[in-house]
């Protein structure tokens, strides 16, 4: 593995706690669904795995990450 790779792989595991924890925390507040749309993923994703702790796919994490991360900020669109 190059350092390149290396450094993907440890952001990729870094998200994933933020956003596993973020889920876990806030998943009374949050509309499920309606995050799964804005990210065009499967229906249910986020659902089984606060329900079910179903690890999430890798390539859904950063999509996951950034709608998360707009959501903390408040920020108006």
């Amino acid at each position: 593995m190059s350092k390149e790779e290396l450094e993907q792989q440890k952001q990729l595991q870094k998200n994933r706690k933020r956003v596993e924890k973020w889920l876990i925390n806030n998943q009374n507040f949050i509309n499920i669904t309606g995050i799964e749309k804005e990210i065009s993923a499967p229906k249910g994703l986020v659902q089984k795995f606060i329900k079910y702790d179903k690890k999430i796919n890798d390539k859904w994490i950063n999509p996951l990450h950034e709608v998360l991360k707009r959501i903390a900020t408040f920020s108006l669109r």
